[in-house]
């Protein structure tokens, strides 16, 4: 499936901050609840993933700015920092329920795009010691 009919917007967003499906996960269920506040354990019960699992997706998003922390043991809450990510989560949401595996397979194919960025700046290079560039 074409990543058309992912809006832009999305796709920048998806790009910037978001790896994995169980990141996705994390970050959409935080949202969806977000007057709650959740443990690592809470998160990890919920979506049936390791408590360590849980904890590692609850800091990089806490350190994304799209969640706040508080407290130890660490309670994380839904809370992005700006107006901007708080719009584009939402923008996140929608898409990803009705374009479910188009979002799962974008969110795939961004390694793959890394590969090819890296093998491509050696082409480059290469490409200018030969001359030809």
């Amino acid at each position: 499936m074409s990543d058309a009919v992912i809006p832009a917007r999305v796709q920048r967003f998806i790009a910037t901050h978001i790896d994995s499906i169980e990141k996705l996960e994390v970050l959409l269920l935080l949202r969806a609840r977000a007057e709650r506040d959740w443990s690592a354990r809470d998160v990890s019960q919920e979506l049936r993933i390791t408590e360590m699992s849980a904890t590692a997706r609850l800091e990089d998003l806490t350190a994304r700015r799209l969640l706040v922390k508080d407290g130890s043991p660490p309670i994380y809450r839904y809370g992005p920092a700006s107006s901007e990510d708080a719009q584009d989560v939402g923008d996140l949401q929608a898409t990803y329920s009705t374009r479910r595996v188009s979002v799962i397979s974008f969110i795939f194919s961004k390694p793959l795009d890394k590969v090819r960025g890296f093998a491509d700046a050696f082409r480059l290079k290469r490409d200018k010691d030969d001359g030809h560039g």
